[in-house]
């Protein structure tokens, strides 16, 4: 006879409070121990469903990755404000936790980058988007047709990294992003 009582989705409840704990408390926060009482289960269930923590890490991530791939731009008045969206989009609370894990552990890493990808997951998965909106932004004439998107996006997501990346919900005001993005651009 079953001694605990059935749990629906324990793998969805378990992401999700691995979510709720970077968003609240950071990435040091985050334990196999934390996870399992943020979701109200017992930390045997975390390992039925991952074979270590940096699967369950990985699996946040790859989560939040396939997120940002679907960002698009909100507003669009000219290519700073699309970008400056998009940024705002793509830098959570939960992701720049998960940017922080993915560099400081490579077996996380390992598992979250697609194969034959290069770079730091979601920061290159924010560079992909944001390519997308310079190339539409060229499209439109907002960008100069010769401006090299690809360097542009890596300089626009690694600047917003480090204005997102301080101290944990203290992030830049849409005008300090809007400024950044907007200098990065006046050239294009």
């Amino acid at each position: 006879m079953p001694t605990g009582r059935a749990i629906e989705d324990a793998r969805t409840m378990l992401l999700d409070a691995g979510r709720r704990l970077l968003a609240t408390e950071g990435p040091g926060a985050l334990t196999s121990r934390s996870v399992a009482v943020a979701s109200g289960v017992a930390k045997g269930v975390l390992h039925r469903h991952f074979d270590d923590f940096d699967a369950y890490l990985a699996a946040l991530v790859i989560e939040d990755a396939v997120r940002i791939r679907r960002i698009e731009p909100r507003v669009a008045g000219s290519a700073t404000d699309a970008v400056s969206d998009v940024v705002e989009q793509v830098f959570t609370p939960v992701t720049v936790a998960l940017v922080a894990l993915v560099i400081s552990r490579d077996g996380v890493r390992r598992r979250a980058r697609p194969a034959g990808a290069f770079g730091i997951p979601l920061l290159m998965d924010a560079t992909t988007v944001v390519i997308d909106v310079l190339a539409a932004g060229r499209d439109v004439g907002w960008i100069r047709p010769d401006a090299d998107i690809a360097a542009l996006a890596l300089a626009l997501v690694g600047s917003a990294h480090l204005l997102y990346a301080g101290d944990r919900g203290a992030f830049p005001d849409h005008t300090a992003l809007h400024e950044v993005v907007a200098a990065i651009l006046a050239g294009s």
